[in-house]
């Protein structure tokens, strides 16, 4: 097995590891401006687009929240205009100055980050980021991630949002912590349900729900969103876990534990995306470890119709217009006509449903 063929996130090919894409000024070659179609119209490759949530997306592509700022940020390295759209990072009813470092490491099959949902703030946001969002991204789709500690402060963002223009829908983080109970609203069937309900009386806009792998069961949380009035579904938010330093033997981030994402938890994340197909009706975006069009495949074929590239792009920035590029590829090379054709076409044994621990 070559080193391109490792589950982790180096990249023989380009000589580049994760720790160097976090650090270095990266830029791309000029030259590539357009995704497949004619270079010059900007036309979609054909059989990628779809309507989802009420809209038309170009790409089935899109950015994962927390790996690309608020688009800004990557203005310069890809056209974002031509994807399918971005999640923003994290906006809160207050800012949030984040963790103290270290923040973000590298580790076998991916990363560990405990950022700490840093973000201006929902008056921050729409004074500061939404304004960008608005004037630069015309074709591409926005949902902006909202985080809080309580019910309140996601009814809060979402209603002082629901009147702004620039963005299509919310992505709701349930994987914040409860101020009551000290739980988090995506382990508590009874709180999610209620949030849910909640943010669906405040807003009319596309409300996607992201879910933490941190249950026994996806498809049990999937169906409660279902049935309290969400419109899709985010699958999967990253994993807890821990780097230690040896040599000082203490946690290397500064949180002491952060969330995992990268190649690492891309079984995991295409498991639940599957469990939450088999569980409910709602259209699925399909995140986790996912840095080319095979990856974002098992995912569609799982039964995501949209997915969304984060760690990769640290390392590669055009991550994104890889896979959708790969996508169109494969369309092509398999006589496919039409992506949403390959949406939950996994053929599984009708009898398969949660798996059990071996042993």
């Amino acid at each position: 097995m070559r080193d391109r063929d490792l589950p982790g996130l180096r990249r023989a090919q380009r000589g580049r590891t994760l720790g160097e894409g976090l650090h270095r000024g990266l830029r791309l070659p000029r030259g590539r401006t357009r995704l497949g179609g004619d270079l010059n119209a900007g036309a979609p490759a054909p059989g990628l687009g779809q309507r989802v949530f009420g809209a038309e997306f170009r790409s089935p592509v899109l950015l994962a929240s927390g790996t690309c700022g608020y688009g800004q940020e990557y203005a310069d390295l890809i056209p974002l205009d031509e994807l399918g759209g971005i999640v923003t990072k994290a906006v809160s009813l207050e800012p949030r100055p984040g963790n103290r470092p270290h923040r973000v490491a590298e580790t076998p099959g991916g990363m560990i980050n405990a950022i700490g949902l840093e973000n201006p703030g929902l008056d921050g946001f729409i004074a500061e980021k939404l304004p960008w969002l608005r004037e630069h991204l015309a074709r591409s789709h926005v949902f902006v991630n909202v985080v809080g500690h309580s019910a309140e402060d996601f009814a809060a963002v979402v209603g002082g949002l629901d009147d702004e223009d620039g963005f299509l829908g919310f992505e709701i983080n349930v994987s914040c912590p409860n101020v009551k109970g000290g739980t988090m609203f995506g382990t508590d069937q009874t709180a999610l349900a209620d949030l849910v309900g909640l943010l669906r009386s405040r807003t009319e806009r596309p409300l996607v729900i992201k879910l933490t792998p941190n249950v026994p069961d996806v498809g049990d949380f999937a169906r409660i969103c279902e049935d309290a009035g969400a419109d899709g579904l985010s699958a999967i938010n990253t994993f807890p876990g821990m780097v230690v330093d040896i040599a000082r033997r203490e946690p290397l981030i500064g949180n002491r534990s952060g969330g995992v994402s990268g190649p690492a938890i891309l079984p995991m994340g295409v498991y639940a995306t599957w469990r939450a197909r088999q569980s409910c009706e709602l259209p699925i975006m399909g995140i986790g470890g996912i840095r080319n069009a095979n990856d974002a495949l098992q995912y569609i074929l799982a039964g995501a119709c949209l997915v969304q590239v984060g760690t990769a792009s640290f390392v590669d920035p055009d991550a994104a217009v890889s896979v959708h590029e790969g996508l169109a590829r494969y369309l092509d090379s398999h006589g496919v006509a039409r992506l949403e054709d390959l949406v939950g076409a996994l053929r599984a044994w009708p009898e398969a449903g949660p798996a059990t621990p071996a042993g």
